[in-house]
């Protein structure tokens, strides 16, 4: 007697497999979700205070104040003494979720800043702080 061996799978074998694998993603679907919206407020808040450090030493470079204000919950743009603006930015497009507090901070010539001042980077999944202490250090809290 000769055997005949199967290479391939059945039809069902493959709508048993195709089911499981469509489970399985139906599970992780809410736990990517979460993942996915806290690493965009890490990015976000990282953004802010890479910005804030680009300012400060703008205005140490330039020897002139510089501010950064926020206009309104997402975008905001550094400005110097004169009125030029440096830089914009707006997070609508990269994270349409985030939104940030109204402040306005300033950088003196010698990299100082006018007072502590925190910047509060929000989203679904929570909150970090970026604070600017009166030295013109810039943190991530």
């Amino acid at each position: 007697m000769i055997k005949k061996h199967s290479s391939g799978l059945t039809l069902l074998e493959l709508i048993t497999v195709l089911a499981v694998m469509m489970i399985c993603v139906a599970i992780a679907m809410p736990n990517i979700a979460n993942f996915s919206s806290g690493y965009k407020l890490k990015a976000a808040a990282r953004e802010v205070a890479t910005d804030l450090q680009f300012t400060r030493l703008l205005a140490v470079k330039e020897n002139k104040t510089f501010r950064v204000i926020f206009f309104d919950s997402n975008s905001y743009q550094v400005i110097r003494s004169d009125g030029i603006v440096a830089k914009s930015r707006s997070f609508s497009p990269e994270y349409p979720d985030i939104s940030l507090t109204n402040a306005a901070i300033t950088f003196d010539p010698r990299g100082l800043s006018t007072g502590s001042t925190i910047v509060r980077v929000t989203n679904p999944k929570g909150t970090k702080n970026v604070s600017v202490a009166p030295t013109g250090r810039v943190a991530i809290e």
